[in-house]
């Protein structure tokens, strides 16, 4: 047990280094910033404040009507302008630091008194070209649909005395509920799937990084031993060559968890610029609870299950890799095929469901060990226990028989002698 302690002690301090470290925060507190600014970006699309500049050259009881409708929003600012020249107008909208102008025409009135379509401008000022600035589109497109909502109004009133408005305007007002399974409940299907796709990227995207951390670092401190001779010393001590491969694997997954641990902070504070909802609706876990898609502490377990396995295979598959390194810079190309058997699942159920897939491609995906815990966690919130066993079941004997393999390759000179040359693959002139 000593002799594993001092590798594991071995590994992560060859591991760990203040250069590292580093990597690890600059990346997390930028994620905490970017989330912090696009944060207040979408807050200021779902409900910011509106600083609107109105020109009314048409003076009449409808346009006055108008500029009454927008005043009485809590969330626009109204400053009148006085009758000028368009160009005038947005040059003084400018100073005050108003970021659109309403410019509402002469005979403007009339035509809405005679039912007509009637024109008004918009000009939204930008300051530049980010984010903040392209908002506005969305502010502006609030302002028309409520100046067209309450116009419309208006008129219906006056053409159709004693008849409720929203009645004639919206005669038809659908009710949305969800059927899963026994259980129904009201709620919006695109909002569910928003909801569902905001909880179910978090398991993929600590799955990818945990597997890609823990990964990388098995396979370059083979890499680093085999560059510093020092595998070479290791493997003529008095310990148990299964004390060395638990050793690295163990030592790996601490510093790639904590690292993990770190990036999903900053990914969280990220995540909340996206899935935070909007005004009006209701919170996220009130559809979910009320149709059972929640987890308990045994679906949880469950899936911390999956989760573990995954990790072990990954370490398993990265010691077998490590063994063909010859240093750091090539344990940097060996990661590929790992990656890809990560990225693969990631991206196919990030925008798909397994069970709707082509019969290759789900096959391809259910033999990639990595697919299981994204599978799994939405097959737990539907109850459907049979994928996830399986799922299980399957990682554990790939991941006895990774295990097996790299301990037959550490009783062997090979993990000395073993390497990859790119020299055969490359065509003969």
């Amino acid at each position: 047990m000593s002799n594993f302690t001092n590798i594991l002690k071995k590994e992560v301090k060859e591991l760990l280094t203040p250069q590292m470290i580093v990597g690890i925060f600059i990346p997390c507190i930028m994620l905490v910033f970017v989330g912090y600014a696009m944060g207040g970006v979408m807050g200021e699309v779902a409900g910011g404040e509106i600083n609107l500049a109105i020109l009314d050259d048409d003076d009449t009881k409808n346009s006055k009507n108008i500029i009454d409708t927008l005043a009485k929003q809590e969330n626009i600012t109204i400053n009148a302008l006085e009758k000028k020249e368009t160009e005038h107008a947005i040059e003084e909208a400018k100073e005050k630091g108003v970021s659109m102008l309403l410019v509402i025409p002469e005979g403007f009135g009339s035509k809405i008194d005679q039912m007509e379509v009637a024109q008004i401008e918009l000009y939204s000022i930008l300051k530049g070209f980010g984010m903040r600035e392209m908002a506005s589109t969305a502010k502006v497109q609030f302002v028309i649909a409520l100046i067209n909502e309450e116009t419309a109004m208006r008129n219906i009133q006056e053409a159709v005395p004693g008849k409720n408005p929203i009645g004639l305007l919206h005669p038809i007002l659908p009710i949305d509920f969800l059927v899963i399974k026994e259980k129904v409940a009201p709620g919006n299907p695109a909002q569910l799937v928003g909801v569902m796709m905001s909880q179910s990227v978090m398991i993929p995207v600590i799955l990818m990084i945990v597997v890609m951390y823990s990964s990388m670092m098995v396979i370059t401190s083979m890499g680093m031993e085999k560059e510093n001779k020092t595998i070479e010393t290791l493997l003529t001590l008095p310990v148990k060559r299964t004390n060395i491969i638990a050793g690295k694997i163990v030592g790996s997954s601490v510093v790639a968890l904590l690292m993990a641990g770190v990036y999903m902070i900053g990914f969280g504070y990220y995540m909340q610029a996206f899935t935070q909802p909007a005004q009006g609706q209701l919170p996220a876990s009130i559809g979910l609870a009320d149709l059972g898609l929640t987890m308990g502490p045994i679906e949880y377990g469950i899936l911390g299950i999956s989760l573990f396995l995954a990790i072990l295979v990954a370490l398993s598959l990265a010691m077998i890799i490590g063994v063909y390194t010859q240093d750091v810079k090539s344990a940097q190309t060996m990661i590929m095929p790992l990656m890809f058997m990560v990225m693969i699942p990631f991206f196919l159920l990030m925008f798909m469901d397994a069970d709707t897939l082509p019969l290759a491609l789900k096959i391809l995906l259910y033999a990639i060990p990595f697919s299981h815990p994204i599978i799994a966690s939405r097959a737990l919130l539907f109850n459907n226990y049979l994928p996830v066993i399986g799922g299980i079941v399957y990682m554990a004997g790939f991941a006895l028989v990774t295990l097996w393999l790299t301990v037959r390759i550490f009783n062997t000179d090979k993990v000395l002698t073993a390497k990859l040359s790119m020299k055969k693959f490359k065509m003969r002139k």
